[in-house]
């Protein structure tokens, strides 16, 4: 069940994330609002349900447990920090705020769900490779579903770089943050963590040959639909894994959400 709502978040963040960026960036007007809103809606249900179930495991469930939580925690004021991020973000975008209120708000939104999963017990650079990290995800899926369904060639090119960075980041960020988390080379294959991040890497690896894929399409003027159903089918595959993999516990130890420190009269 924790899996499935951590998987409910991703996709949120994804479809706020890259639907808003995709309406000013890419195909302006598309997606309809409607799927960014339907991402801040997905955060607060993947959220509700992840707080509903760690007040359960401790026995808290009066309402006033809750705000004590949102209020009181490290995780719990990152949810509220990121569903404010997605509040402005949203704002921002049925106004027609200026460009620069977009990023602002963006940032808003990943560091404060950086703030709820494995960056919650670490210092603000761990946070950083997080926030990064997912992200990184979010342009590359959301730009890779946007050319799926409004994509021509030349949008294609011009998304090609952004994938590349996309791509970098999240394989600095990625070796970056194991490093943190898998301090002991049997840490890979030894634990749960360790093993689900290696199929995670797996399921990248064969990610990243799908979007060659594409990019060999693209060169000699085939059709693009197929490669990229392809390359969106591995990343969403991807994103499964790591809504698993966020409900591991690392084994150099950080405090999650679950765990966080809870005082309630």
């Amino acid at each position: 069940m924790l899996a499935l709502l951590t998987g409910l978040t991703h996709l949120g963040l994804v479809a706020l994330l890259g639907g808003v960026l995709a309406r000013r960036l890419w195909t302006p007007g598309w997606p309809r609002l409607w799927v960014p809103a339907l991402g801040a809606g997905l955060l607060l249900l993947g959220w509700g349900g992840q707080l509903a179930l760690t007040l359960s495991a401790l026995g808290f469930t009066a309402p006033a447990d809750v705000l004590v939580y949102l209020t009181g925690t490290g995780p719990g004021r990152s949810m509220l920090l990121a569903l404010l991020g997605a509040a402005l973000l949203l704002a921002a975008e049925t106004g027609r705020w200026p460009w620069l209120a977009l990023p602002l708000a963006a940032a808003v939104v990943v560091w404060g769900a950086a703030g709820v999963g494995h960056g919650a017990g670490h210092g603000v650079g761990v946070r950083a490779l997080h926030a990064a990290h997912a992200a990184a995800m979010c342009v590359w899926l959301g730009g890779v579903l946007t050319l799926l369904r409004r994509g021509s060639p030349e949008l294609a090119r011009r998304f090609s770089p952004v994938a590349v960075a996309c791509v970098l980041t999240l394989a600095l960020t990625g070796l970056a943050m194991a490093g943190q988390h898998l301090r002991l080379p049997s840490a890979w294959t030894g634990t749960p963590y360790g093993q689900t991040l290696l199929l995670k890497l797996g399921a990248v690896a064969v990610t990243l040959g799908l979007a060659l894929g594409v990019r060999r399409a693209l060169a000699r003027g085939q059709g693009l639909r197929a490669p990229l159903r392809r390359e969106a089918l591995g990343l969403l595959a991807v994103l499964a894994l790591t809504a698993l993999l966020v409900t591991q516990p690392p084994p150099a130890g950080h405090a999650t959400h679950a765990a966080a420190r809870l005082e309630l009269p």
